[in-house]
């Protein structure tokens, strides 16, 4: 018995010390020129080039600070991984539960100092309000998710980028901004997170949808007042160019030339049935899908349209069993069950 109570003594030494050490160094800026609780971007630690991996909150870079009773030690910092970017991205020092950068989404990582940067998108840190002076609105530039290349495909007046706000009943989420579309210039291109009613840009003038963050660009803010009369002339001049191309866009790389081919999702069980659409995004056998490689004669796809939401994938997870499950991300597919169009 009094063993155990030293021991219970000491990890309330201990567990004290650590109040104490982060208490002073709350306030302090620190080595690496951060301050406690400042938003910063975490990149790739296995890449010589800056690939952004993930946004997290700077926490220490103590030598002696401890992650799970292991301290840091030198030429790194401990940040709590708020977002996952590149859910794939491996950890630095990764534990027997947890591998990637996706699992570690609240939990607090070790990291090299020199993959660490301080996060400058004023968007990230903060809502945006629409009105940000008066008589003034942000106008953006809306990029096609679904391509490598920087593609625009609508302009539209940027809401908010709070997590909570709710678009079309759906938390907005992190790394994702709502905005309300005013212009369209390809009305073919798929939606983020469609809906029954929205499926492409086309279908959502004057609608507000939600767009993943690094998929826009803010714009010279513009006048409200002249805002009304603009997109009223644009509603019916819009859609009449894109809609010439609208039957050649499927199979066409157009401008995209680095653009993921748009491919037909077959039931891979040979019963026939298209069970979706998508785009092929990589077919090399040591690409990585949930963490598993593809293998030979299969294809790492994005799937965009569910045909047949009931229909099982190949090679179901923990979470994604079915095409439903799916949409707006990637699944591993059989080659021989995909017809390029």
């Amino acid at each position: 018995m009094a063993s155990e109570i030293e021991e219970l003594k000491g990890m309330v030494r201990e567990l004290a010390g650590k109040k104490k050490t982060n208490g002073e160094t709350e306030t302090s800026e620190t080595s690496a020129g951060f301050k406690e609780g400042v938003r910063v971007q975490i990149l790739d630690w296995f890449e010589s080039e800056d690939v952004v991996v993930g946004e997290g909150e700077f926490c220490s870079d103590e030598t002696m600070y401890k992650i799970g009773r292991v301290p840091i030690g030198p030429n790194a910092v401990a940040v709590i991984v708020k977002s996952a970017l590149i859910s794939e991205a491996f950890l630095w020092r990764p534990t027997t539960d947890v591998l990637s950068l996706e699992d570690a989404v609240g939990c607090k990582v070790a990291w090299p100092i020199n993959k660490v940067v301080l996060d400058r998108n004023p968007l990230a840190s903060q809502d945006v309000s629409m009105q940000h002076k008066e008589g003034e609105t942000r106008r953006c530039k809306i990029y096609d998710w679904t391509s490598e290349e920087e593609e625009v495909i609508a302009e539209g007046l940027l809401c908010s980028s709070n997590s909570k706000e709710m678009v079309n009943n759906i938390p907005l989420g992190p790394n994702a901004v709502s905005i309300e579309v005013v212009k369209v210039f390809k009305d073919n291109a798929h939606l983020w997170r469609p809906t029954a009613e929205m499926f492409l840009i086309g279908d959502a003038i004057y609608e507000k949808i939600a767009w993943p963050l690094l998929k826009i660009e803010i714009m010279a803010s513009i006048t409200t007042a002249a805002t009304p009369a603009k997109p009223a002339a644009t509603k019916t001049a819009s859609p009449t160019k894109p809609g010439k191309k609208k039957a050649m866009s499927p199979g066409s790389t157009g401008t995209t030339k680095s653009a993921k081919q748009k491919c037909i999702i077959f039931d891979y069980s040979n019963t026939g049935r298209k069970v979706a659409e998508g785009r092929v995004a990589s077919t090399d056998p040591k690409e990585l899908c949930h963490f598993v490689p593809l293998g030979p004669n299969a294809s790492k796809v994005w799937v965009e349209v569910a045909k047949i939401g009931d229909a099982k994938v190949w090679r179901p997870n923990s979470e994604i069993e079915y095409i439903s499950d799916a949409i707006g991300s990637v699944v591993a597919w059989p080659n021989d069950k995909l017809k390029l169009v």
